[in-house]
């Protein structure tokens, strides 16, 4: 009856060990959407810029957008991406200039400003044009 006994524990006792664990290691995925930084405008240059009485250009700490015609090139970008479009920005940042090269899909435009103090900056390639600060 002992034996019997033993051999009952025994066995409920492998039972219970082959059963406790989960054989599913397989971890939930998460789909993050990536999202990439195109731009890295430098303190100075962020902000509202414009020509006279017309804001013109507009900094923020990740994109450049023409006020105009409400144009967002992080957006452009991210679009071009989305289609596995180039979709890349080439700065070239100083304490007094902010160059870059915006790459989206076949198109791409260069951009050169130039910091004349903490109200005003020059757009180079554009004719040197005088923007102030908003």
């Amino acid at each position: 009856m002992k034996k019997q006994l033993l051999l009952s524990l025994l066995i409920l006792s492998l039972f219970i060990i082959s059963c406790s664990g989960n054989d599913d290691d397989s971890t939930p995925q998460q789909n993050n959407p990536v999202t990439t930084q195109y731009f890295h405008p430098p303190a100075w240059i962020q902000g509202s810029w414009k020509v006279g009485n017309t804001s013109y250009y507009k900094f923020t700490n990740d994109d450049f957008i023409y006020v105009m015609n409400g144009t967002s090139y992080k957006a452009i970008l991210t679009q071009s991406a989305a289609s596995n479009q180039t979709a890349k920005v080439d700065e070239i940042i100083s304490d007094t200039d902010y160059n870059f090269t915006v790459t989206a899909g076949p198109s791409s435009g260069n951009y050169k400003f130039h910091k004349i103090n903490s109200t005003q900056i020059q757009w180079v390639n554009g004719n040197n044009i005088t923007l102030d600060k908003e």
